[in-house]
């Protein structure tokens, strides 16, 4: 059999040659530059490049503090968390007792009492006693002479007809032995006096100057208006030679009831002249009224007492 003819290539060992000593020399030429190699940059490259690696170690040792108190940290918070979780348990558990111990004091029969009113008795009014010269509308005195101060205030016009039998009563006891002056006041606007009889003057109790003096009573009602100048009337009164003063008023005075209050006191305090009060009308509705007169009277040696309709 025939072999059919083939074209064969052959290599030229001639290139292969080049080739191999071509890398040669490159490799020789790399091992003796290498060791100038990091020259070929800037002067600094090199420090550069040490000092950004020195920085990474720093942090990476910082990371690993930081790390380090993450944990302990987390721990620490881990064993609060747990010790709180106890006492919110405890503290549930006590409300609920407390709970349950209110609903079973809520359910259990409770005594109701009836609210108990203390009322405390009216002091009786004076009676005469041994000594006494007679009572003035219940309330006793022992003096001789006396100076009645009638309110004239436009209230009053209610109570005309009280006002004229209390001033009555108190004259009705008086006889020759005792001496007397009834002063009227009111404000129009400014503080005016009427007064029986004219001056700073007592009379003496005659049946003739007592039936003068009922006349000069009953003419006040036609007179009352304006408004009540307790202290001016007060201090007036104190200038007459009586042993005794009786205030008669149904109303607060103008004046703040304190300072009449410590003024008549201060100026009585050597005449120690007896006032004595008379609230008249609806005065248990007025307790600033009754606190007033009471007060006055008490620090002054006299007594108060109440008239109404």
């Amino acid at each position: 059999m025939r072999i059919p003819d083939r074209d064969t290539a052959v290599f030229s060992t001639s290139a292969i040659d080049l080739f191999a000593s071509a890398l040669g020399a490159f490799i020789l030429l790399v091992m003796l530059l290498f060791p100038y190699y990091r020259h070929a940059g800037p002067d600094d490259s090199f420090a550069r490049t040490q000092d950004i690696m020195e920085k990474r170690r720093l942090a990476s040792g910082q990371v690993e503090d930081l790390k380090a108190q993450q944990e302990e940290l987390q721990s620490e918070l881990d064993e609060l968390t747990e010790s709180n979780q106890g006492r919110e348990e405890q503290i549930s558990r006590l409300r609920k007792q407390l709970m349950d111990i209110s609903n079973q004091l809520a359910a259990m029969p409770t005594k109701i009492t009836e609210p108990v009113e203390i009322i405390t008795p009216e002091p009786e009014p004076k009676a005469l006693t041994d000594g006494v010269e007679f009572s003035i509308l219940g309330l006793a005195t022992e003096v001789k002479s006396f100076v009645i101060v009638v309110d004239m205030s436009g209230s009053m016009l209610a109570y005309e007809k009280l006002m004229i039998d209390s001033v009555l009563e108190i004259l009705k006891p008086l006889n020759e032995s005792n001496q007397f002056a009834i002063v009227g006041y009111h404000g129009n606007p400014q503080p005016v006096l009427w007064s029986f009889p004219t001056g700073n003057n007592l009379l003496p109790a005659t049946p003739e100057n007592l039936e003068l003096a009922k006349t000069f009573t009953r003419s006040l009602v036609r007179k009352f208006v304006g408004s009540t100048p307790t202290h001016f009337a007060l201090q007036a009164a104190l200038d007459y030679p009586a042993s005794a003063i009786i205030l008669m008023s149904d109303g607060e005075p103008n004046s703040p009831p304190g300072f009449i209050i410590e003024n008549v006191t201060q100026l009585n305090q050597f005449r120690q002249t007896e006032i004595h009060t008379v609230a008249i009308g609806e005065y248990t509705h007025n307790r600033n009224l009754v606190l007033f007169m009471q007060t006055l009277a008490r620090l002054n040696g006299g007594d108060f007492v109440g008239v109404s309709k």
